[in-house]
């Protein structure tokens, strides 16, 4: 690495989220250690691995001296992992959180490019993320609640959000945001954005294409309890939008159960249903 540590003033943490894998099976591992054992360090100075798997399968004695280990067995999700996170980025003093699912692979000048476009103002340092090769993220919500992907977010607008798998983020703004019982793991990504949005944040995009897969776009393979989580999430962000996002949603959510029906998944279709007579009650936390 070259020249982070100087555009990535104060330093890197990343936050490494895992469920039912070793670390060494995780995408990001290999490049993340690299950067982590390098002489002097660079940008990324630790990492927190933040394991939601009911056992561990990470042995801590096989981590750099400058990575830690959270086993979460009652899986408190992608915000608990963001929060533990941010604390622990305090105390160290980082000033970047680089938030990683398992999934999620970088190229080994990632934090290079990412430090070209982290300007003072920058709150969000984004990729572009592809799904079998169509851009995903980053995109704008509209007044209606649609999501647009788009390469140029906040240009027209409306609000910027983004997958947040790959964003480098400022861990001050991280601290701040409080996330509901609901948002734990679907609609966390949105949520973090909406209130970057709120605070008059800015986005910068970085000039890097990384691929994510989304289960969404496959609904065969989503399981009941994934679709009650995606359903709790998705009403109670649309209720802090407001306006005809919240107002549309029903709509949204007939159109679903509709697709869900075609696909053979009745199951789904029903729990939909089920979702706009009574909305279900987020996870309690």
């Amino acid at each position: 690495m070259s020249g982070e540590a100087d555009t990535l003033g104060g330093g890197v943490m990343a936050v490494l989220v895992l469920y039912g894998r070793r670390v060494e099976e995780a995408a990001a591992w290999p490049i993340l250690r690299a950067w982590l054992e390098a002489s002097g360090s660079g940008a990324l100075r630790h990492c927190l691995i933040y394991d939601n798997s009911p056992e561990c399968l990470t042995d801590p004695a096989t981590l750099p001296a400058n990575a830690a280990l959270i086993h979460d067995p009652a899986n408190g999700g992608t915000s608990a992992a963001y929060r533990a996170a941010a604390a622990r980025a305090g105390a160290a003093d980082c000033q970047w959180l680089l938030l990683l699912d398992q999934d999620t692979a970088m190229p080994a000048d990632y934090l290079t490019r990412a430090g070209r476009v982290a300007a003072a103002d920058a709150t969000a340092l984004v990729p572009r993320i592809r799904h079998d090769g169509m851009l995903v993220s980053p995109a704008t919500i509209t007044s209606s609640g649609s999501v647009v992907p788009t390469e140029r977010p906040g240009k027209d607008g409306r609000m910027a959000t983004a997958i947040s798998s790959g964003a480098i983020v400022r861990r001050a703004f991280v601290e701040q945001v409080r996330f509901p019982a609901a948002l734990w793991l679907d609609y966390v990504d949105h949520w973090l954005f909406l209130a970057l949005a709120r605070e008059g944040g800015r986005i910068a995009t970085i000039d890097v294409d990384l691929a994510h897969d989304l289960s969404i776009r496959t609904p065969r393979t989503l399981s009941l309890s994934r679709v009650k989580s995606i359903l709790a999430a998705e009403r109670s962000f649309y209720v802090a939008l407001g306006g005809r996002a919240r107002t549309l949603l029903p709509a949204r959510q007939a159109l679903r159960a509709a697709r869900y029906a075609r696909l053979g998944r009745l199951d789904l279709a029903v729990e939909v249903l089920r979702a706009m007579v009574a909305p279900p009650r987020g996870r309690q936390s």
